[in-house]
């Protein structure tokens, strides 16, 4: 499910602060413009009803999005390699960008990454 506003338009939402991300948020474009430190957002559980939620994430200041998948779960890189369970994924660079797709119960997998996406 894409979210729209009332003109058809994706959804972007700005984020400042941390942020726990709901199955209501999937489809929207998160960005951190006008952040002041690291944002994180909290990804819902990846559960076997919540496979196909994807969000996508835009930096637009130069501090850190951090993407915490919940839990012990994992969320793999471009490689497709599965990263530590409980590792979070990170960029800070204005433009850097992923989205992210929950595939199946208790995983995460990146698409479409834009700059330098690292796991800690």
């Amino acid at each position: 499910m894409t979210t729209l506003n009332g003109m058809g338009q994706r959804t972007v939402e700005v984020k400042t602060a941390n942020y726990t991300l709901t199955a209501n948020d999937c489809g929207k474009t998160f960005t951190n413009e006008g952040a002041g430190a690291a944002v994180t957002f909290a990804l819902p559980a990846a559960t076997a009803a919540r496979v196909g939620l994807w969000y996508r994430f835009v930096a637009k200041a130069s501090q850190e999005i951090r993407i915490d998948p919940n839990g012990t779960e994992t969320i793999a890189l471009d490689t497709g390699a599965q990263q530590a369970a409980g590792a979070y994924i990170t960029f800070n660079l204005i433009g850097e960008r992923v989205s992210v797709e929950c595939v199946k119960a208790g995983e995460w997998e990146t698409f479409d990454p834009i700059g330098t996406i690292t796991a800690v």
